[in-house]
């Protein structure tokens, strides 16, 4: 066999190989068919056909992300908005998404814009723009149940655009920076006044110390002018008390020595007899009874 006969056998090995053999890569699934008419589903690695009677068609059975074009779209309260979106999804059933539709993707799309205009369609503007997740719950509900029977599963759905028309933002922008302004003004309000109110509660706090401590004060003051009127009076009794012993033995004193007296008087024989006793002796009887 020379050198062209083999080139000619290799190039019709690699025109015919082809023909009988296919290659599935992971993340695909593939529907052989016969003569037109589907026959099984195979997964990855290689596949075997018959060339001109066995066809296959390869399907993407990963996450894919369909772009929703932007569109215009009339709220509850008759205003414009622009919208657009995109949309998570995966085929779970190869076999449904070729067979039951003529194009799914397409189908998703027109899909995910009619559900677009029939939630936002029933929202204010002022709902629509502060509740992106409810829609995009309600959207995914939709289109979950809708895309089933093709064998699709909505994984998420996301609003990326939504805009209200320009002079309907300037009236918004001018609205917030309103409310704003209203919302500094009552926290500098609020401020001052909770400022005010706590400088008169130190106020009353203050004054209601410095009376309590007037209060005690006082209540010292008269403690210590008691408790001296005390100590005077007790130190006059104690005076009267030592007073009155002194008197008392004073007085015993003296009788004691009119007792002696008269007991010498009678002593020395009574009558109209006058003795003249010494000073000494006097003296000496006046200190023995304690008589000064």
């Amino acid at each position: 066999m020379d050198g062209s006969t083999l080139i000619i056998l290799l190039v019709i090995v690699a025109i015919v190989i082809p023909m009988f053999v296919k290659k599935i890569s992971q993340g695909e699934a593939g529907l052989r068919e016969f003569l037109g008419r589907y026959t099984d589903t195979v997964g990855p690695g290689i596949v075997f056909l018959i060339p001109g009677i066995q066809t296959l068609r390869k399907i993407d059975i990963r996450e894919q992300v369909i772009t929703v074009p932007e569109q215009q779209i009339i709220t509850k309260d008759n205003v414009g908005v622009a919208v657009d979106g995109i949309v998570y999804i995966q085929i779970n059933d190869p076999v449904k998404s070729q067979y039951e539709i003529s194009n799914v993707f397409m189908a998703v799309v027109s899909l995910a814009q009619t559900n677009l205009r029939s939630v936002l369609g029933t929202m204010a503007l002022d709902e629509t723009l502060s509740n992106r997740d409810n829609i995009n719950a309600r959207l995914l509900e939709s289109l979950d149940r809708e895309t089933g029977k093709w064998g699709v599963k909505v994984m998420r759905v996301e609003i990326k655009k939504l805009e209200p028309p320009k002079d309907i933002q300037d009236s918004m922008s001018k609205q917030m920076k309103a409310e704003r302004e209203k919302r500094a003004l009552i926290l500098e309000a609020e401020g001052y006044k909770q400022s005010q109110i706590t400088k008169n509660e130190g106020d009353k706090q203050s004054k209601i110390l410095q009376a309590e401590g007037d209060r005690q004060s006082q209540i010292l003051q008269a403690e210590g002018k008691a408790q001296a009127t005390i100590a005077i009076a007790e130190a006059d009794a104690k005076a009267l008390e030592l007073q009155s012993n002194a008197a008392q033995e004073f007085f015993k004193g003296q009788a004691v020595v009119k007792e002696q007296l008269n007991v010498i008087q009678n002593s020395l024989g009574g009558g109209n007899t006058k003795y003249v006793l010494d000073s000494d002796i006097l003296t000496s009887i006046s200190k023995s009874f304690g008589i000064k």
